[in-house]
Parts: structure tokens; sequence; C-alpha cells
């Protein structure tokens, strides 16, 4: 829900108006006693709340999930709140959600049909192409939805705008071009999300770069970095703001273990390029894995100026980033 952490949330929905036992209950324990401190048996307001299911109102909960192991029934400021962000006639929240498709006309916006949208996208559209270029399109939408969305909901899109239209100008929800959030490092031939959470609780050093997990992934953050944090790793920060993060990690681990770089626009690559310097020469390396890792000899993507660093060949990029 607006984060990449992947957290776990299970939920519940029952019927208005219903009565039944003193266990016959969302959780299916017994309400009328006292509950154990540690008990699953609740849930904050912000997990409640009334919403249509198949045309009828219910009672919904949505609760983080204990068994999950990315957040062990942890819930973030985000997802604690899915509930609370549905729209509901009932307690009145989100009700500026549309619930129509919206369309400009006479110097408003108006409600419509979707027949009637999909007719006025169609007709547009065509007569852009018609009139110049089917180059001259361009397609502003969002690539990936949080709560009740996801790669699911624009799976369509994704088909008609790319598959059928050929259209080859798009920007996405947070970025002006659909292009990747990480650009360098995949240059670097160091895909983003390509590692295992339990890591930060075994590593001897977490580096963060350009990142505020404790307020941005807070779940990844208090249920796997502290933990790492908590069994003896040092933490270095790269970041130009003094963040939550920072202060954060000094209460875990002690300001003598966290290092806070503060460093200033464009000096990231000469200090990354540094770093992977002093570990090549160190003989921090392991060879064995990137052997088995990467190409030998060849690299799996030829520099370009689509991929202006060699990918898939350590070697390579050690020559391409001036590595002695």
């Amino acid at each position: 829900h607006f984060c990449i952490v992947g957290c776990g949330y299970k939920a519940y929905t029952w019927p208005l108006k219903t009565q039944g036992s003193t266990d016959s209950n969302w959780v299916g324990e017994d309400l009328s006693k006292q509950q154990a401190a540690e008990t699953e048996a609740w849930y904050a307001p912000s997990m409640y709340n009334v919403v249509k299911q198949n045309g009828k109102d219910v009672h919904l909960v949505i609760k983080p999930d204990v068994n999950c192991q990315v957040n062990s029934g942890l819930g973030s400021i985000r997802g604690a709140r899915m509930a609370e962000n549905r729209r509901s006639d009932v307690t009145g929240t989100q009700k500026q959600r549309l619930t129509d498709p919206m369309v400009w006309r006479y110097g408003t916006w108006q409600p419509t049909s979707w027949d009637d949208a999909l007719d006025l996208v169609a007709r547009v559209t065509a007569r852009v192409i018609d009139k110049d270029n089917e180059n001259d399109l361009y397609v502003s939408m969002f690539d990936h939805g949080g709560s009740a969305g996801g790669y699911e909901n624009t799976w369509g899109t994704g088909k008609l705008y790319f598959d059928s239209m050929k259209v080859k100008h798009c920007r996405i929800h947070n970025r002006p071009a659909y292009m990747s959030e990480v650009h360098s490092s995949r240059d670097m031939g160091v895909d983003e999300l390509n590692y295992n959470y339990a890591d930060y609780e075994v590593t001897d050093t977490i580096f963060l770069v350009g990142t505020n997990p404790m307020e941005c992934q807070t779940n990844l953050f208090l249920n796997h970095m502290v933990k790492g944090m908590q069994n003896g790793a040092k933490v270095v920060i790269s970041d130009p703001r003094r963040t939550v993060t920072v202060d954060s990690c000094e209460q875990v681990a002690g300001a003598e273990n966290v290092l806070h770089l503060p460093i200033t626009t464009g000096s990231d690559v000469a200090l990354h390029n540094t770093l992977f310097t002093y570990i090549a020469d160190q003989g921090w390396v392991d060879a064995d894995f990137i052997a088995k890792s990467t190409f030998q000899g060849d690299v799996a993507v030829a520099a370009d100026s689509a991929y202006p660093a060699s990918l898939g060949s350590f070697e390579a990029a050690r020559v391409a980033c001036k590595m002695s």
C-alpha cells in the first residue's frame, strides 16, 4: 500500500446487523472474556470500516498477518490504514474517491458512463493518429497500484498501449518517463529487489544509500534491520539529510556503530567507486560466487547508448569503473 516491502495482511468481512454467540465473530475468539496482552482478537480504528461487498454493506477489518515472515504482525502507517482508506457511504471515509469515470465538459469535471469514457478516449486517440503521427501520442498512466490495485489493475492498459497501439511515449505515476527508479545501479549490473530480507539479520554491515526505511519501509526496518543491529551489525547511511532512520539506528545500535555520510550532490558516484575500489584492493570479493553468477570472458549485455556500463561481468564493470 504505497510501499514496496510486501507486508502480509488479512481481510475479514461479515454482514451488518447480525447477532451470534460470544465466539461467533470475525476472529473466532470468546470476546466476553479478558484477552491477553498479545492477543490477535482486536483491531485498531484505522483497521475497520463498512464497505460494499457484492452490493451489500459489510463490516471490514484489515489486520497485519502475524504469520507473514515479512512483517510478523507489524502494521505501518500505510498498511494499518488500508481499511479506513476505503470509500464508505456509511462511515463517510474517502468520499472523494471516484465511483465513475470523469470527463471535462463545459468547463467542469462531470461523471459519465464507462461506454462514453471509452468512446471518447478512442475517438481522441484515433484523431491524434490520423491528423499527425502515431508518435505524437503520449500516455500518462499509473503503472502499479497499492491497496486493491497492483499489476492486475494495469494489465489491460499495458496490453492496450504497448501491444495493440504500440505507444512509444509514456510516463507513469511517479516519474517523467517509463524508466527505472534506480537506473544508475542497473547500469552497474545491480538490479533492485535482489536480496532476502533475512540478510539484514545476519549481516556485518547495513549500507543505506539515499533511503529512509524507518519512515518509508517501516516494517522492513523494525522487523529485520533492527534484528541485524541487535546482532551486532554496524550501519552506514549515505544521505544528504539526517533522517529519522539515522536517529533510530543510533538508538538501537549506538551512535558509535552508525556512520552518517551527508554527501553533496554528485558526490555519490565518487564515493561508491572509492568503496568498490577499496573492497577489490582488500580482496573482499567472493570470487566463487561471482564466477557462478556472472558471465566469464563476456558480458550479458554489451555497453551501448542504452546501457552505458557492461552488465553481467564483474571484470568488465571493474574496468569500466576504473577500479584498480
